[in-house]
């Protein structure tokens, strides 16, 4: 199949059975990755090592598909991709538009998530990424959450974590829903204090607010 590709002026990182990597200057590069049956899988573009494209995918290799791969290497030949900016790029230019400084990072972020996954996974979740303008009026869960896996922490502005677990019990139409209530501030508060994550507490919503970022 890539033999029928032309990479231009592109470097080829990698090429076989499962992987087509290209390599222009600029760091900017288009990945193909193919599933063990070689027929479908998906492709997408990077620069500087970041995403700067949607991931594609693909469930049959035709002349129709080789043409529409040709045309995205022709386009990045032709430095359609240059002035596109990357992820971090994009949070750069927004935290500094509107004056934030920065509360949390990568490290933080993950040891945050990673203790919340083995010691409350249930917990009610929602946060609010730089790139969104108006916050998610309600909780749900990391696990019920198909992108939480894939999310750039550091485009988090901020992170609530409910204090509490509702487990409802549709007992029928005629009889009202058992719902109990499981609290969990003291072991949000556990793993908060533990790792030294910086946070205020909504007593509203009863729940802990953790903020990525916040106006000078």
């Amino acid at each position: 199949m890539f033999e029928k590709l032309n990479p231009r002026s592109a470097k080829i990182i990698k090429q076989s059975s499962t992987i087509y990597n290209l390599k222009w200057k600029g760091n900017i590069e288009f990945l193909l990755c193919s599933h063990e049956n070689g027929r479908s899988g998906w492709y997408y573009i990077l620069k500087n090592n970041e995403q700067i494209s949607h991931t594609y995918h693909y469930s049959e290799i035709n002349d129709i598909f080789l043409q529409k791969l040709q045309k995205i290497i022709d386009d990045i030949e032709s430095g359609k991709y240059n002035n596109k900016k990357t992820p971090s790029e994009k949070i750069r230019l927004i935290v500094e538009e509107r004056g934030l400084y920065s509360l949390m990072n990568n490290t933080k972020w993950k040891e945050l998530i990673s203790a919340i996954k083995e010691k409350i996974p249930d917990i009610p979740i929602k946060y609010k990424t730089l790139f969104e303008e108006e916050s998610p009026a309600h909780y749900w869960t990391m696990a019920g959450d198909e992108y939480f896996e894939y999310l750039n922490m550091v485009s988090i502005e901020w992170f609530k974590i409910s204090c509490e677990i509702k487990e409802i019990k549709n007992r029928g139409r005629l009889i009202e829903d058992k719902v109990t209530i499981y609290g969990k501030k003291a072991e949000i508060y556990e793993i908060l204090e533990k790792f030294h994550i910086p946070y205020e507490y909504d007593e509203i919503e009863n729940a802990f607010i953790i903020y990525g970022y916040k106006s000078q």
